[in-house]
């Protein structure tokens, strides 16, 4: 049951890029040593509080599964232009130039599905 409710909350929060299991590297997939180790969850956030907040309420969390978890930053680059985000390291570089082009060409940026690019 915490399972399907983990899934469910990283479902409905709309804020999932991509998440799956890690597993212990091994030659081939089928290997029975290739055990799930942990989970690997990439998601938007408005900042590291946010990001926290997140992951402390998934179900999985709250269920006490996870031994530890880490909670780290990215400057995310998708091909898409449905994440963006600003570069921190380089805050006068325009990250924005994907979004640009897609809207230019006349795809969805801020339709109801990426509502997190105008937060």
């Amino acid at each position: 049951e915490v399972f399907e409710d983990h899934l469910e909350y990283l479902i409905r929060s709309e804020r999932v890029i991509s998440a799956g299991p890690l597993h212990v590297a091994t030659e081939e997939k089928t290997d029975p040593k290739s055990v799930a180790v942990g989970s690997l969850i990439f998601f938007n956030a408005k900042g590291r509080e946010n990001a926290i907040e997140f992951v402390e309420n998934d179900p999985a969390s709250l269920a006490g599964l996870y031994g530890t978890m880490t909670v780290h930053r990215y400057n995310n680059l998708d091909v898409t232009g449905k994440f963006v985000s600003e570069n921190l390291y380089f805050p006068d570089q325009n990250t924005y130039q994907m979004k640009d082009a897609m809207a230019h060409w006349g795809y969805p940026v801020d339709d109801l599905q990426t509502k997190w690019l105008n937060w």
